[in-house]
Parts: structure tokens; C-alpha cells; sequence
């Protein structure tokens, strides 16, 4: 089994090199384009000029309900009769949404905030 998965990674590893390779070449192939031919190469930076302030809490939102979700898995596991596997599964992924859900109520008043202001 670990050499079958030793395996996969290295065949799943090469294509991915490969693939970032060229995507960053065809990249700075295209802006040097752009700034040989007198235009404004910005189009490439719009993904990181509008960042997203509400991410971090997002993601850290998001862990601490994982989190949450395998504390109370481990607690279903040792006092119920409930199988492990279900107990663990179904409890990250209760809270990992619910984790998500608040969150999305929170960005949704803090975004509301920040219009009135």
C-alpha cells in the first residue's frame, strides 16, 4: 500500500511541476508582450490588489469548527456506541458548516457596517 501511494505521488507530482512551470512561463511571456507593445501589464495583478479582509476569519473560523467537530467526535466515540468513523465524520462536518454559516452572518453585518460608515 505505501509503495502504490509512493507511486502516485511521484506520477501526480511531475505533472503538476510541469504544469506550474509553463503556467509561469506563458505568464511572463504574456507580460513581457504587453509591456513591449506599451500596455498595461495590471490585468495580471487584480487577484492580489483586492484581497479579501474577512479571509483570515474565514479560514480561522473554518479550522476552529474542525477542530471543535473532532473534540466532539473523540467525546461521541467514547461515550456513545456509535462507530468511529461515523462519529468523527459526521461531527467535523457539522461543525466545519456551522462554522461557515456563522461566519457568512458575520461578514454579512460587518460588510453592512462598513456601507453605513
Amino acid at each position: 500500500m505505501e509503495g502504490a501511494l509512493a507511486i502516485i505521488f511521484i506520477f501526480g507530482s511531475i505533472p503538476a511541476i510541469i504544469i506550474a512551470l509553463s503556467y509561469f512561463k506563458s505568464r511572463r511571456i504574456e507580460r513581457t508582450a504587453l509591456i513591449a507593445a506599451g500596455k498595461d501589464a495590471s490585468i495580471f495583478e487584480q487577484f492580489s490588489k483586492k484581497s479579501n479582509p474577512y479571509l483570515s476569519l474565514k479560514y480561522g473560523m473554518f479550522l476552529v469548527g474542525l477542530a471543535v467537530g473532532v473534540i466532539l467526535g473523540s467525546v461521541l466515540d467514547t461515550y456513545t456506541a456509535m462507530d468511529e468513523v461515523a462519529s468523527y465524520f459526521s461531527m467535523v462536518l457539522a461543525f466545519g458548516g456551522l462554522s461557515l454559516i456563522l461566519f457568512y452572518l458575520i461578514q454579512r453585518k460587518l460588510q453592512e457596517k462598513d456601507k453605513q460608515e
